[in-house]
């Protein structure tokens, strides 16, 4: 009984650090609710370096995951005749909300991260736990961005298991 109670006691720690973290990133890129690609760059900042032992085994890193994201909005401006566009880049914002918000991919992904919890109950929520969920996402910018980083998905969901593994 006690043993549960840390574990949720440090999932919640996790968790907090996990939205701050991706609203950190969000406000860095000009945006102010953080969507589930900030939850991933958020993830590979963890502590428990989960998702960037994943990543580098993938010979991956934010960076990399970065550069996909932003590629995607170059990719879609240049196909509506806007080529130039090196130039215009967001600015980061200040935000003082006591309340937290995410655009709808982040929504999912934080709903499907606690369904997974709910499931696995026995394990601390680690950052590997947040690319599992991210890497399900068919649709969006953090599906986008691993397509284009050329993940194999399937690859990715056997380092993760094995990493999610290597931590029980």
């Amino acid at each position: 009984m006690f043993k549960r109670i840390m574990l949720r006691f440090r999932d919640m720690k996790t968790i907090s650090k996990l939205i701050s973290g991706a609203e950190e990133q969000a406000h860095i890129n000009g945006k102010e609710e953080p969507g589930a690609e900030h939850f991933v760059l958020s993830a590979l900042n963890l502590d428990d370096g989960s998702a960037k032992r994943v990543f580098e085994r993938m010979d991956a890193n934010a960076e990399k995951f970065k550069s996909a994201i932003s590629q995607q909005y170059t990719d879609a401006l240049s196909s509506i005749g806007f080529d130039n566009v090196n130039e215009i880049s967001s600015e980061a914002i200040q935000s003082n909300k006591i309340f937290h918000n995410s655009q709808p991919s982040g929504q999912t992904l934080v709903k499907s991260l606690y369904t997974l919890k709910q499931r696995d109950k026995h394990r601390p929520l680690l950052s590997a736990h947040v690319i599992s969920v991210a890497s399900e996402m068919e649709y969006g910018v953090v599906a986008r961005a691993f397509r284009a980083m050329g993940v194999d998905s399937k690859q990715l969901a056997r380092l993760i298991k094995e990493e999610l593994e290597s931590q029980h």
